[in-house]
Parts: C-alpha cells; structure tokens; sequence
C-alpha cells in the first residue's frame, strides 16, 4: 500500500484479498513500472479502459485514456457511448460494456472470439491518430493562439 495516502483512505481504497483471487484463478504480479504498462497490457486478451469520473464528466483526456488502445488487446470501456464515441470514434461504441449481465456476456464473447474484434480495434487507432495525435494537438493549440 502506499504509505503517504492517509488512513484509513489507504486500507479502504487499496485492500485486496489475495486468496479470494487466487480462487477466481486471477494472477496477480508485482507492480509494473511506467516503461512496461503497454507491453504488459498487450500480454491479455482484453483490458478495461479505465477513466477518472472528473475526467469523463469534464470530457478531458490524459494519456492514460491512449495506453488500451495502443497496446496489443481489445479495450473494453465502462464510460457512457457518447463520451467514447466522441474520443474513440463511433465504432469504440461496440465495445462499451452494458448492464452486469450483458456485459458478462460481452466478455465471455471477446474471449471466445478475440479476432472478431481487431478491426473495431483498428478504427478506434485510426480515429485517435486521425483527431487526437500530437500533429492535430499543435494545430488546435495554433489555433486557439491564433484567434
């Protein structure tokens, strides 16, 4: 646990029961380093793309919100279709997970048929490199000075 977030804020938001997991079979592996967080990634099938609720109410993004994507797995989003459609491109949408039942669904059937979905993974790159790489950032910020 982290020693410099504050009790009992640290045992609430970082407890895990090992042994309950280890009966789920999910591994668990030593923290990953900034360096290694898309080669480790790239090692599941899927991966859920995780965002702050700040962020998604204020429609920012980080470059968290770019690491699923770029690594080599399926990014699977629990933000509302709007907000993914805007960052990830109408196509991200198939990959929003539903209510609790549907999306057990939704994951059962991304593990049984990985290859179903590359190209919905191949859209959703081509939509960040087209409206967000850093070429278009420097354009916007241009023009925002410009005005």
């Amino acid at each position: 646990m982290p020693w410099w977030v504050p009790s009992p804020l640290r045992e609430q938001a970082y407890f895990t029961d090992p042994e309950y997991l280890r009966r789920l079979e999910i591994e668990l592996h030593a923290p990953t380093t900034v360096d290694r967080v898309i080669p480790t990634m790239s090692t599941a099938i899927f991966n859920p793309v995780l965002i702050r609720p700040l962020f998604h109410h204020l429609g920012l993004v980080t470059c968290r919100t770019f690491e699923t994507p770029a690594a080599s797995t399926i990014p699977l989003f629990t933000q509302d279709a709007e907000y993914i459609r805007a960052v990830y491109g109408e196509q991200a949408t198939d990959l929003v997970l539903r209510d609790n039942d549907a999306a057990s669904e939704q994951i059962v059937d991304v593990l049984r048929r990985p290859a179903e979905y590359v190209e919905i993974v191949r859209d959703i790159r081509r939509h960040l490199a087209e409206k967000h790489s850093y070429a278009m950032r420097l354009k916007e910020l241009v023009r925002i000075i410009a005005e």
